[in-house]
């Protein structure tokens, strides 16, 4: 297989990408784009965004279709649970994440953008975005990882944002990584939460 990825630096969800790549053990060839120069991008798939994969020549674009299509191309080690509940329950998870999760510092990052920004609607997504650490602290109560004692595509999914509740590198000037930064703090609680970032950092990467 050849696997050609575009990206920019420090996105998020390439690092989906190299966390699910790296995995399964599978080389990357990665094509680097300037962030304010996306028409090599939009020229090969459409739209703007990356990550953008070359698959053996088939264009794939958003991080989430690209795990899954790299679980299609190539089934062990797995990302994704055996068993049609447990495939059902990652799936819901990694939609829930995306279309749910996202939301808030997505809609902070907007309003932060405007003239004047509404600062109780972003109190209200911080405290939303803040509310959903102990959900996370629950799920790794009795296991490593968020679906149990395996590395799966939950964790490829949600470390990459939740790991910013450690803080950010110092060159990572990226709003949006600024804004997790700021409003899901872990502080010196969820020691779970802060151990899973740890366990999950030591994956490797494509």
């Amino acid at each position: 297989m050849r696997l050609r990825v575009h990206r920019i630096p420090w996105s998020t969800n390439v690092e989906r990408v190299a966390l699910a790549a790296g995995h399964k053990g599978l080389p990357v060839e990665w094509v680097d784009h300037d962030p304010t120069d996306r028409s090599a991008i939009r020229a090969l798939s459409g739209q703007d965004l990356v990550p953008v994969a070359e698959i053996d020549g088939e264009i794939v674009s958003d991080s989430a279709r690209i795990v899954e299509r790299l679980e299609e191309l190539v089934r062990e080690p797995a990302l994704y649970p055996t068993g049609p509940s447990h495939r059902a329950g990652a799936e819901i998870f990694v939609e829930w994440f995306n279309e749910v999760w996202k939301g808030p510092p997505n809609a902070i990052e907007a309003e932060l953008l405007k003239p004047s920004p509404d600062t109780a609607l972003v109190e209200a997504l911080s405290a939303r975005l803040a509310g959903w650490l102990p959900t996370f602290e629950a799920l790794l109560t009795e296991t490593d990882y968020l679906l149990g004692d395996d590395f799966t595509v939950a964790d490829v999914m949600a470390f990459p944002f939740l790991r910013y509740g450690l803080g950010s590198d110092p060159d990572d000037r990226e709003p949006f990584h600024q804004v997790l930064v700021e409003h899901m703090p872990l502080g010196s609680g969820f020691p779970r939460l802060r151990a899973w970032i740890e366990r999950c950092d030591a994956h490797p990467r494509a």
